[in-house]
């Protein structure tokens, strides 16, 4: 089968790959699309990811597949089922010599049935990937590669509540990427007023405030953020910022935009051997949680009763055999999401 390899220098590539075998436990899933994580896949691209990596690997979380076999003691999935994140080779492993990135680039993955397998050897141990391994009805009609989006919306929406956002939180969003742009919206959604996105490409804001709801803006090319933020605030100055831009320096810059209360919490993934913490006094610093999977359901409801659309959050689709020029797209800016479709 296809899939892509990066080699941690830069490139990104197609390769032929063995398909994965699946255990009595696991299906075979066939793979419709993978979306790009550009926080973490270009971290992986580029081995700048706080923990080291083995390399070559086959990228890709961001994944869907459809159920095309089923495992002699599987329980939780059917024939035919959509399933979130289906890994061509899980991490920690290998396939065909290459390491995992979590393997959604693919053109066939594999499910767990973590709680079949439990049942039967209560002592085994379950890869933790498999958690996030869960069922999207196909019955709103809602396509395979939009519901690609609702993982880093899960992982946003519960890593707002667990900050505790709510009604009349005054909310700053650092950098108006796609996880940005996700954040902003479901802080928004449990009532964050003001929210604020904070980016410096003008595009990307005029996005967050129109399409995702942000009250306001702030150029960063165009204006001094401190300022900006206790002028929006009326002086009372913020309540929580949350970063997603990945730059710890310029989120320090940012604290006195807090009012006396007020937390940052680092969502994005920082520079190998940089941690958020260490650029900031301990008791401003807020720990959130993604809660992915404990949102599941939630995120099923928002999309069925209309409170986000997925295809909001990316730009476009392309084919997986253009997964290098895809890549450097994001890489120049000039897409926020993409979501690469397979055709086993």
């Amino acid at each position: 089968m296809k899939a892509a390899i990066t080699d941690g220098q830069g490139k990104v590539w197609i390769s032929d790959v063995p398909r994965p075998e699946p255990s009595p436990y696991q299906c075979l899933c066939r793979m419709l699309a993978c979306a790009t994580c550009t926080g973490t896949d270009t971290k992986h691209i580029h081995d700048k990811l706080p923990w080291k990596q083995t390399y070559p690997g086959i990228l890709g979380h961001e994944s869907i597949g459809e159920v095309i076999a089923v495992g002699a003691k599987v329980k939780a999935y059917r024939l035919g089922d959509w399933v979130l994140r289906p890994a061509a080779v899980y991490p920690g492993e290998t396939l065909g010599g290459f390491s995992s990135m979590w393997g959604g680039f693919a053109e066939y993955g594999l499910v767990t049935d973590a709680a079949a397998l439990r049942a039967d050897d209560p002592g085994v141990n379950v890869n933790n990937y498999a958690r996030y391994q869960l069922v999207v009805p196909r019955d709103l009609g809602v396509p395979a590669a939009d519901w690609t989006m609702i993982i880093t919306l899960k992982e946003t929406a519960g890593y707002a509540a667990s900050l505790g956002v709510k009604l009349n939180s005054s909310v700053a969003v650092l950098g108006a990427g796609s996880v940005g742009i996700a954040m902003m919206r479901f802080a928004k959604v449990f009532g964050a007023t003001p929210l604020i996105g904070v980016a410096r490409r003008a595009e990307q804001l005029a996005y967050a405030h129109h399409v995702v709801g942000a009250d306001a803006v702030v150029d960063v090319s165009q204006e001094d953020p401190v300022a900006r933020l206790r002028a929006l605030t009326d002086g009372r100055g913020l309540d929580l910022i949350i970063d997603t831009s990945g730059d710890p320096e310029f989120t320090a810059r940012c604290l006195p935009a807090l009012n006396d209360t007020g937390k940052v919490a680092g969502y994005a993934t920082y520079p190998r051997g940089e941690a958020l913490a260490s650029y900031l006094p301990a008791d401003r610093v807020a720990t959130g949680t993604t809660g992915e999977d404990v949102a599941h359901a939630y995120m099923i409801d928002a999309v069925r009763l209309g409170l986000v659309n997925l295809r909001d959050y990316y730009t476009d689709t392309l084919p997986l055999a253009e997964i290098a020029a895809g890549f450097a797209r994001l890489e120049s800016k000039r897409a926020m999401k993409l979501v690469f479709e397979m055709e086993a």
